[in-house]
């Protein structure tokens, strides 16, 4: 499915850079750079809490505890999607605070996203934490592409498309994903829990929560700092330059996401086991076949990235976006190289040290984005997301070792 996404996800964004034009594919680049991070009280960590928490009820039959943590994540997403729903309409409208016009003027739909995006993320961590990884993703990483690409596709033909028009669509496949979500999630619940009075650990799983979505935060923010800087201090063609460098990102490291994927609760049981021996396997393993199959897409992006670009994006987006990408191409094979560092972390019970990992790599990313954007543009960002990727799997691979006692990377 993630094979199929992003080519999906891919001509998507062809269609809506050809159509939109560097400027207004920029402004739709910034809005849905900003959602992730205004959405982070509501999904932040609770997807990968879900993940280890149903695994660990799962694997030990605490059907009553499960049933407790489905109903507490349900509840926490709709009280703060309220929350959020609220405080943008008072600062919108109520006060001004946050402008209604130009790209911002995109914003009062984009918004629409955040409860759908919490009630899925819930769905897709339990179903996840279940063991069934392909039906948790396949809303997210395949249905919901393929839903955009068949509405884009129809609102160009028809001469439609702009930038709005694209974020309706957003909220639009959104829904239709999570319509999609809830039936799956419906339908693998186990029936034993249904017979079962929930139990709640609350303590416990606010306390798990924070570090969770302190790093859901941190990551979301590392990863589109760029973007929102560029937004701020530099112009929407830029910001579009980036847009672009990130999705050839995504390419290289899209066999380490397949992975990490698929063993987050397979991590959960080999710890909780005590088996290093099977857990270094799963790692080193998954770390050398995810670098395999990146390097070649790396190579491939920086010898004839200018080109590629040309052919798919239009002769507008090639000077402006060849550097960007291989770039981000580079700093995101140092990402394979050290394998699922933060997932071994967070799926151990040591959360808190990829948090350590990823402040460190925001503090970087941050810095440098605001020495090398004003001067250099998405080549300064560019460079800034790569630094920043080789601090924090740098710093997390320590980690690992420090606390897992194996190695996690290629070598």
């Amino acid at each position: 499915m993630k094979l199929l996404s992003l080519p999906i996800g891919l001509v998507t964004s062809i269609i809506l850079a050809r159509v939109l034009g560097p400027e207004g594919f920029g402004q739709y680049a910034f809005i849905m750079a900003l959602i992730p991070l205004i959405a982070l009280p509501v999904r932040g960590g609770l997807p990968e809490l879900l993940t280890r928490e149903v695994a660990s009820f799962a694997h030990a039959s605490e059907w009553s505890l499960y049933k407790g943590a489905l109903r507490a994540s349900h509840g926490w997403v709709l009280i703060a999607s309220g929350v959020i729903l609220s405080a943008y309409c008072v600062l919108s409208l109520g006060s001004a605070l946050v402008p209604n016009e130009g790209k911002w003027a995109l914003l009062s739909v984009a918004i629409l996203m955040v409860p759908l995006m919490g009630l899925s993320a819930a769905r897709a961590g339990t179903i996840k934490g279940l063991g069934m990884p392909a039906i948790a993703e396949m809303p997210e990483q395949f249905l919901k592409p393929t839903f955009m690409l068949l509405l884009i596709s129809v609102t160009a033909s028809f001469q439609v498309l702009d930038a709005r028009v694209a974020i309706w669509v957003q909220v639009v496949g959104a829904a239709l994903s999570f319509l999609v979500a809830s039936w799956m999630f419906y339908r693998v619940q186990p029936k034993v829990a249904s017979k079962c009075p929930p139990e709640y650990q609350i303590q416990r799983w606010k306390s798990a929560l924070l570090p969770f979505t302190l790093l859901a935060m941190v990551s979301a923010f590392n990863t589109q700092i760029g973007i929102i800087i560029l937004g701020f201090l530099g112009s929407d063609q830029q910001v579009a330059a980036l847009r672009i460098a990130e999705r050839g990102g995504q390419f290289v490291v899209l066999s380490l996401t397949v992975v990490n994927m698929v063993i987050g609760p397979y991590i959960v049981r080999a710890h909780r086991d005590g088996n290093k021996e099977l857990l270094e396997a799963m790692a080193r393993k998954s770390a050398r076949g995810s670098f395999l199959l990146s390097l070649p897409i790396v190579l491939i992006l920086i010898f004839a990235g200018g080109p590629l670009i040309r052919l798919t994006f239009g002769i507008e987006y090639a000077e402006i976006s060849y550097l960007p990408v291989a770039i981000v191409a580079v700093g995101q094979l140092f990402n394979v190289f050290f394998g699922s560092v933060g997932l071994l972390l967070a799926m151990s019970g040591n959360e808190k040290d990829t948090l350590k990992g990823q402040l460190l790599a925001v503090a970087v990313n941050l810095i440098l984005c605001g020495l090398l954007v004003p001067l250099y543009g998405a080549v300064g960002a560019a460079t800034a997301v790569a630094i920043s990727i080789l601090t924090w799997n740098a710093t997390l691979f320590f980690m690992v070792k420090r606390r897992l006692k194996i190695s996690c990377s290629i070598i």
